[in-house]
């Protein structure tokens, strides 16, 4: 077996050419295309120096310089390169035809085949399997792209930019051709192409300087009525760009296309957007409220690529957060203004914990700007966007948004057309609000900590109450948990705080204020009103101000009190989420504390009694306990099976004490859901988190409207009432599982759910289940969709999954080394469900390795090699 090369930050240098312009042909035949590249190619020094370009299953066809074809001795060329040993010392064009095959790419990199569509996914080196080019994304080229095909097989041909001219072939009326020019430079990344038989639904936005820019939606036919709400969406994204951050669009025309086969969710292509079809084809029929916020945040944040990605790119793939990270934070920022800021922080905050923090404490753990990598693909990861963006939410806290966006509008004028590092960034936007760095509030050193080292900071804080003088005084300490070596590193935290009185109904002592831990050990006074005579609650970390864990000595009755009264809607959950951790937590040792279940179940009632009308959103937030994977990070040894099973019944307990309420909740909730997305999304959530405690609380009743709300006119309804269902393994669970498959067969966005469904509730099938799945008629392994949806839902089956035999483990590994031979991406992304196999029990830890080992064996690609290596180590 060899070693794979590691790709390393220090050995970055410059590319010694600049390629301002780029001329591509694209002859589409019906079993190759022909590439044609003319490259304009500038020396940077008067000295010769190797052409290096990438190359991946070309078939080079012609090469030459300057017109002058080129002799076998002056290039090399490899399964992976093509070199010219001495190129001329001046300005030449370099001229490459080749032949390559998208018919039989199953990768889902390049140029490839979906549904009898041609369509290119090049970020992060999927251009290479293109053309021969320096493919990395330091190289920013101006592209003019014709594009030749059969005009019945492919009657629309798609690129960058704006359409210049187009029409039949003169000697073949059967072809046709069209030209598109992209006037401003991009690297390679960002090129795109699509050709097939598609509709598409067009609109226009009018920018703020009464520009129109024509808005193309493409889709297969039939999918037109899906698109409503993208290009409602769309125009959102841009109207909030221009009112917030002075960004217009640039060219006259934005293009979105809808694939099947995608690895993404969607791609930022400079004009010419590849979307993954799950998040374009939706309305309220056919996709839940979430979704539908979803698919608005994506198609925010492709748009929002147009600047920061796009027009600003990075200077090589270790500034990936770069991008990605600060447009992740805008995107947030977006839904947040349209929608609930609370809720939105507390939608983002509980992914973070989820699946960053458990992403931080396996071994695939790396840095936000990583310093080596074998596989780019690979570092797309929650560290890299929801981490990134979290670094960005601090920068704007610690400089105060003013001064924020003064930083912003600097990078962006100093960076435009070029490709930048993360530290341009920072030093651009503390010069831009300060002038000069050394005005700075805050240790940029310190602060950039947070790019460079892996793991998630832990602060430890105490109290003590020196009630003569009416102080509380706090001590904070900083530690990086994930990795001892580290442990005295020191970061900058923004630590937002409030401080309430005891007594009843008053207002906060302190509100918001701002207390930046810089040093490993910090302590903070906050005087309070003469008179008090017991300690003042702290809400700490409010709005999540940092990305951190933390350890404090609030009590319970703090706590309790932080859930009935803060003001902060993240603090307030938060509270819940720790009283609800702490439950579970005494249930798995056996040791249930009866006294806080009672409090807790006291306090939820009256939560519900004070926001069932006023903020059902909330409330419903509220009451959903925490994810899987924050109650494993409980325990020191891990036992999946014995953690789903108690939180289960401390569901079911919920739901059998406020038995009543729920029921009486429910039946209000049913008559207010029929508003139109984004009305009455919270009741529709609310009603959700009603059925599923009712339904584990053996309400038949409610089990039986779940089953007749299958045919619901609302998707969110209809999942709600599956999902409700699904861990009882009953008749009704089975009624409900038919009828949404037969209303929803032939709609493959929509029926990946119910793969996803019937992948991860329990049955009696167990693994031929699964098995039955994959091999059933409408599962295609093509599509990573339906892939995430089986494999990914038979891993949340945690009694199937985790099964003591080791079977489920086995069975997982089988069938990713079979992803793994025809999608390397999607395969070395799902590998990562075993990254915790170290911190389970004996018998599931044992049952895992001996899969692990199973994939190592195997004869896998070098991005599902990289995680597997990673995870052994």
């Amino acid at each position: 077996m060899s070693a794979q090369k590691s790709i390393k930050l220090s050995d970055y240098t410059e590319y010694p050419y600049l390629i301002p312009s780029i001329y591509l042909d694209f002859d589409i035949g019906d079993e190759y295309v022909v590439v044609q590249s003319s490259m304009i190619i500038k020396p940077k020094q008067k000295v010769s120096s190797k052409l290096i370009l990438q190359g991946n299953q070309i078939k080079l066809l012609s090469i030459s310089i300057n017109g002058k074809e080129l002799k076998l001795e002056e290039y090399s060329i490899s399964d992976e390169s093509l070199i010219i040993d001495t190129p001329p010392v001046s300005e030449f064009q370099l001229k490459i035809r080749s032949q390559i095959d998208p018919f039989s790419n199953t990768s889902l990199e390049g140029l490839y085949l979906s549904s009898g569509m041609l369509t290119t996914q090049c970020e992060a080196e999927g251009f290479r399997s293109i053309c021969y080019h320096p493919d990395r994304p330091d190289i920013l080229s101006r592209y003019t792209v014709r594009i030749e095909a059969d005009r019945e097989l492919y009657p629309v041909l798609l690129s960058n930019g704006n359409e210049k001219n187009s029409g039949n072939l003169k000697n073949n009326q059967r072809r046709h051709e069209i030209i598109w020019e992209d006037p401003f430079p991009k690297p390679c990344y960002l090129f795109a192409l699509v050709a097939g038989k598609l509709n598409s639904v067009s609109d226009i936005y009018f920018t703020n300087t009464g520009r129109s820019i024509d808005i193309k939606i493409y889709v297969e036919p039939g999918d037109e009525k899906y698109t409503k709400h993208a290009v409602i969406s769309l125009k959102k994204a841009m109207k909030w760009d221009e009112d917030n951050y002075g960004l217009e669009y640039d060219l006259d025309e934005y293009k979105i296309v809808a694939v099947r086969h995608f690895n993404m969710g969607a791609m930022e292509n400079k004009g010419l957007n590849i979307f993954n079809s799950k998040l374009v084809l939706a309305d309220s029929k056919t996709a839940t409220d979430d979704e539908l916020e979803r698919i608005e945040s994506v198609i925010a944040h492709e748009y929002f690529h147009n600047w920061t990605g796009n027009r600003i790119t990075c200077r090589d793939w270790f500034q990936l957060s770069l991008k990605e990270g600060l447009t992740v934070f805008r995107d947030q920022s977006f839904t947040s203004d349209l929608h609930s800021a609370g809720l939105k922080r507390i939608e983002d905050v509980s992914f973070l914990r989820n699946f960053q923090f458990a992403e931080d404490k396996s071994p695939t753990s790396h840095a936000v700007k990583p310093k080596e990598y074998i596989d780019i693909d690979n570092f797309y990861t929650t560290t890299i966007y929801e981490k990134g963006a979290e670094l960005i939410r601090m920068l704007q806290l610690l400089l105060g948004k003013e001064k924020f966006f003064k930083g912003i509008n600097l990078y962006i004028k100093t960076f435009d057309g070029s490709a930048a590092t993360t530290e341009d960034f920072i030093n651009s936007l503390i010069k831009g609000a300060y002038l000069e760095e050394i005005n700075c509030p805050f240790d940029l050193t310190k602060f950039l900590n947070w790019y460079y080292k892996a793991g998630t900071p832990k602060v430890y804080i105490s109290q003590s109450w020196d009630s003569k003088n009416s102080i509380l005084n706090v001590s904070f300490e900083q530690k990086i948990d994930c990795d001892t070596t580290n442990k005295n590193i020191e970061m900058v935290i923004p630590i937002l705080y409030s401080c309430y009185s005891r007594k009843k109904g008053s207002i906060p002592i302190a509100e918001d204020n701002l207390f930046v831990l810089d040093k490993n050990k910090m302590s903070l006074q906050i005087k309070t009103p003469p008179g008090e005579k017991e300690a003042p609650v702290l809400s700490l970390f409010r709005g999540f101000s940092s990305p951190v864990l933390w350890e404090s000595d609030l009590t319970i009755d703090d706590y309790l009190y932080l859930f009935l009264n803060d003001n902060d809607y993240f603090s307030r959950w938060d509270s819940g989420q720790y009283l609800m951790r702490e439950i579970i937590r005494t249930r798995l040792f056996n040791k249930a504390n009866q006294s806080l279940e009672d409090r807790f179940i006291s306090a939820i009632k009256q939560s519900i009694n004070s926001l069932e009308i006023n903020d059902p959103f909330f409330l419903a937030t509220l009451l959903t306990i925490p994810g899987f994977a924050e109650l494993e990070s409980l325990l020191n040894k891990v036992d999946p099976i014995n953690i789903y099973r108690e939180s289960l019944k401390f569901q079911i307990l919920i739901g059998n004490e406020i038995l009543q309420q729920l029921r009486i909740l429910a039946k209000n909730l049913f008559v207010k859901v029929g508003h139109e997305w984004p009305m009455g999304k919270g009741e529709r959530k609310l009603l959700g988190i009603a059925w599923s405690y009712l339904t584990l609380a053996g309400d038949k009743n409610v089990q039986k409207t779940c089953v007749e709300s299958i045919s619901h006119y609302s998707m969110t309804i209809s999942r709600t009432a599956l999902s409700a269902l699904k861990p009882l393994d009953n008749v009704n669970t089975e009624k409900a599982s038919n009828l949404f498959y037969n209303l929803w067969k032939d709609n493959p966005v929509v029926l990946d759910s119910w793969f996803a469904y019937e992948a991860s509730r329990p049955n009696k099938q167990g693994i031929d289940g699964i098995e039955k799945l994959l091999s059933h008629s409408k599962f295609d392994w093509k599509a990573p969709n339906s892939i995430r949806a089986v494999l990914g839902g038979f891993s949340k089956n945690i009694e199937l999954f985790h099964s003591l035999d080791g079977e489920g483990y086995l069975f997982m590994a089988e069938k990713l080394i079979q992803v793994d031979k025809i999608n390397p991406i999607t395969a070395s992304r799902m590998v990562k469900i075993f990254s915790k196999w170290k911190t389970y029990v004996e018998k599931n830890k044992e049952g895992m390795y001996k899969s692990i080992l199973k994939l190592n064996q195997a004869n896998i690609s070098s991005n599902t090699r990289e995680v597997v290596e990673l995870i052994l180590k």
